[in-house]
């Protein structure tokens, strides 16, 4: 395991990995409070982390401990030369901090300033660092070394120490980095341990947050690994399955007027959990849509598979994710539009990037037309979503109005019709015969045609709308017609990936005409309330909803379908 950990922590960069992710969390819970961590744009006088009291089992008297953060390894040239040297942050820590950013009531503590870094000190080095500490150590000032050995021994020892992490979590944990390179097992892995550590209660908050702080190194090393193996899906999949299992632990505690400390550190750990994500998601992206979302067939090509329904799933999952990064960033640029104008900004651009490249990803991959699977929905209900959050209806009208033709003349060809099939043979082989008894099997019941039926309205001319409920009365007059709805157990569930939840509404076959199918639905909307009392709508935070049902596969409910109503 100490080995394991080294290797992670010397993979580290400084900024938002070593300085955000992990050291934050070792120093609360060896006993420290964390006084600030670095931010960009500001001036740090050499220290990146500030903190003070005794560390657990090791200091008898409480110290002000100051961070001098470095990733990797420490080489001879990152030692002297330059304003962002070791040399010049040490003596700048000394000479600047201490006089000028030291409140009155640390100002009499003993100091310990601490060279960090994820790897250690190479050879060249050593000397030069025995010779500057041995010259400005007094007895008020004291220099320590924190390499990847010590801070390994200190995690293993705090927060990962067996009387702390049970064997369980420990071995899923080391068999989740050992299959970086293999998504789906990785990813089961990666689900066991958080599972472990996550889904059992713990009444005491002092033992909820070491179960989360756990949780998210695990998670952290996990997502390295995978950056490590060149293996994003691996990043993304496991960083949104850990975003949810933390949700699921946070939601718990109500929100207050006046947060305590528990409060902050929880919502301070939820943050650490949404930035891994969105982090992972931004990486994800710049290999595949960003890169190359704008030349044709390129995306379809990568999936390197013969088989149309590979690259139909494949192009579907890339078009969701796309979504869903954009849901994010447009809630949070509208949210801090007053407290940080610049960021906002940012984070604005960023989603008219994400929508342009749904954009690109749609007109360069015909796939992307002709989904296979009924629960592609969720996709095409996602993107519309964001196109309603950001003004850009009328660039994606033409593609739904392409998929409504396409999806029932599948029906009329016998040709890989929307499903609702989930196994992957039965996909591959769908439709296995052209007789009635089949095509009402396989599409026992659909969440799509609802969703696509309503939008046609905006989207197409009266005779295709004619054309599109004829051929499904003609090919398919048995299947259920439905929307899904949380109801009051669905918060207790969702979160964690428990899928038996929820209201299905039925009876909105489209023959029934676009005015019946909406008095149908704002009735069951006003009589399932429940999307409402959800933990994360409650917060504020509807994309976490969205996020659990794209990830656990839920329909999106039509709360969601229409933001005018």
């Amino acid at each position: 395991m100490k080995i394991i950990l080294k290797e992670y922590l010397a993979s580290l960069k400084e900024r938002g990995d070593l300085d955000k992710a992990v050291l934050p969390n070792l120093l609360s819970e060896i006993g420290l409070r964390v006084l600030n961590t670095p931010m960009i744009g500001t001036r740090q006088n050499g220290v990146d982390i500030a903190a003070v009291g005794k560390i657990k089992g090791e200091d008898k008297q409480s110290y002000l401990y100051l961070f001098v953060i470095k990733a990797g390894n420490v080489r001879r040239n990152d030692w002297d030369g330059g304003a962002q040297a070791v040399r010049a942050e040490l003596n700048e820590a000394r000479e600047v901090y201490l006089r000028s950013n030291v409140s009155k009531e640390h100002a009499e503590l003993p100091v310990k300033i601490c060279l960090c870094c994820g790897g250690e000190l190479e050879e060249t080095v050593l000397m030069n660092w025995a010779g500057f500490t041995e010259t400005n150590t007094t007895d008020d000032i004291a220099y320590k070394l924190w390499d990847g050995d010590r801070l390994a021994e200190l995690m293993m020892r705090s927060l990962l120490a067996r009387e702390l992490l049970e064997e369980e979590p420990r071995r899923n944990f080391q068999k989740a980095i050992a299959m970086v390179n293999e998504p789906a097992a990785c990813y089961d892995y990666t689900r066991a341990f958080l599972s472990d550590l996550l889904l059992e209660g713990h009444a005491e908050q002092k033992a909820q947050l070491l179960r989360l702080r756990q949780a998210y190194i695990c998670l952290h090393a996990v997502t390295a690994w995978a950056v490590e193996a060149d293996n994003l899906e691996s990043t993304y999949r496991v960083s949104e399955l850990g975003l949810l299992f933390c949700w699921n632990v946070v939601r718990v505690n109500e929100p207050k007027n006046k947060p305590t400390k528990y409060d902050k550190t929880l919502s301070l750990i939820l943050d650490q959990f949404l930035k891994l994500y969105l982090t992972s998601s931004e990486m994800y992206f710049s290999k595949t849509a960003y890169a190359h979302g704008n030349t044709l067939h390129v995306l379809s090509v990568a999936v390197r598979s013969r088989e149309s329904v590979d690259v139909n799933l494949a192009m579907f999952e890339l078009l969701g994710r796309l979504a869903i990064r954009g849901i994010w960033t447009d809630h949070f640029s509208k949210g801090l539009t007053k407290a940080d104008p610049k960021f906002a900004q940012s984070l604005a651009e960023t989603t008219a990037q994400t929508l342009d490249a749904i954009v690109s990803v749609i007109n360069t991959n015909p796939t992307l037309n002709a989904p296979i699977k009924d629960d592609h929905m969720i996709e095409i209900a996602l993107v519309m979503y964001l196109a309603q959050q950001t003004g850009n209806v009328d660039r994606l009208l033409p593609w739904l109005e392409g998929i409504s033709g396409k999806t029932t003349f599948s029906l009329i060809a016998n040709s890989q019709y929307p499903t609702c099939h989930r196994d992957y043979r039965d996909l591959l082989s769908h439709p296995v015969s052209s007789d009635q008894s089949y095509r009402d099997e396989a599409c026992v019941g659909s969440v799509l045609y609802p969703f696509l039926f309503l939008w046609m309205q905006y989207a197409t001319d009266p005779e295709n709308i004619v054309e599109f409920t004829e051929r499904l009365q003609a090919k398919i007059p048995n299947c259920t017609h439905q929307a899904w709805f949380p109801d009051e157990d669905t918060d207790e569930n969702i979160w964690s990936g428990n899928t038996d939840t929820g209201i299905c509404v039925t009876d909105l076959s489209p023959q029934k005409g676009h005015d019946a199918l909406a008095d149908t639905l704002n009735q069951a909307i006003k009589t399932c309330p429940a999307v409402g009392e959800l933990s994360a709508v409650k917060s504020g935070l509807s994309p976490m909803l969205l996020t659990a049902c794209r990830h656990y596969r839920l329909p999106i409910p039509p709360n969601f379908w229409f933001l005018n109503g």
